[in-house]
């Protein structure tokens, strides 16, 4: 495995690490939680190879979004729709965001109450969700790799929040694409005086059977290492 997921991130060009997100009654023997919002965590685990924790009660979310989505605090459905509609004016009125909340995966109720751990995945792990921080070409090839023994179609839901990343997958059963909404990307942290998110990425997250399917295919698809008898189509001059 560790060498499979070596060559997949090489043949894909993937530069941060593949993280595995776990639900768990205990915490880790190793890890940190920093106090950051979930997006944050995500973002710290990705670019520095930390193991990040957090849940309900010991080590609580700053962010009411996460709290809200993850279920780590009783923030209602009526609190989140007047934050939404006439906080930040993501949507016209009540109604649409009735239909936003109705419409996106729920949190399995199963995992309530748990430790969130997120890690770089390793060489025995085994996660319920494995992200990736992906350009739009790489998450184009991951579906690809996915489908290539069925053919399902993959839902994206506008204005998602990136806590959607760490469920969707085990609500759906199907892989997740996020693009980090604005709040995520644009209001929960700089370094510098930069984003921590960059503008051409975003998230793909998916059950750990399907990222098997992925790996598995890597080598039979034109999607991953495969070459395909083709040449490029030459066209005239696009650029100046």
């Amino acid at each position: 495995m560790p060498d499979t997921i070596k060559k997949f991130k090489k043949t894909l060009g993937i530069k941060t690490e593949i993280l595995g997100i776990f639900y768990s009654v205990k915490l880790p023997k190793q890890g940190e939680n920093f106090g950051d919002p979930a997006c944050v965590a995500l973002a710290r685990s990705f670019f520095t190879k930390q193991t990040i924790f957090f849940d309900a009660k010991k080590y609580p979310q700053s962010c009411l979004g996460a709290s809200y989505f993850l279920k780590l605090a009783p923030i209602g459905d009526q609190e989140t729709v007047d934050v939404y509609t006439n906080k930040e004016k993501v949507f016209k009125n009540r109604n649409v965001c009735g239909k936003f909340l109705e419409n996106l995966p729920k949190f399995p109720e199963s995992l309530k109450n748990k430790f969130i751990i997120v890690k770089p995945i390793g060489n025995k792990d085994r996660p319920p969700v494995v992200a990736m921080l992906v350009d739009p070409a790489q998450a184009g090839r991951i579906l690809g790799l996915i489908n290539r023994d069925r053919y399902e179609k993959t839902e994206i839901f506008p204005s998602q929040p990136g806590c959607l990343v760490f469920f969707a997958p085990l609500a759906t059963k199907k892989p997740h694409i996020n693009f980090l909404d604005y709040y995520d990307r644009y209001y929960q942290g700089k370094v510098g005086g930069r984003h921590i998110w960059p503008e051409d990425k975003m998230i793909i997250s998916m059950n750990y059977d399907d990222f098997k399917v992925a790996l598995a295919n890597l080598d039979e698809s034109s999607h991953g290492s495969f070459r395909p008898d083709l040449s490029p189509k030459k066209v005239t001059k696009l650029w100046k």
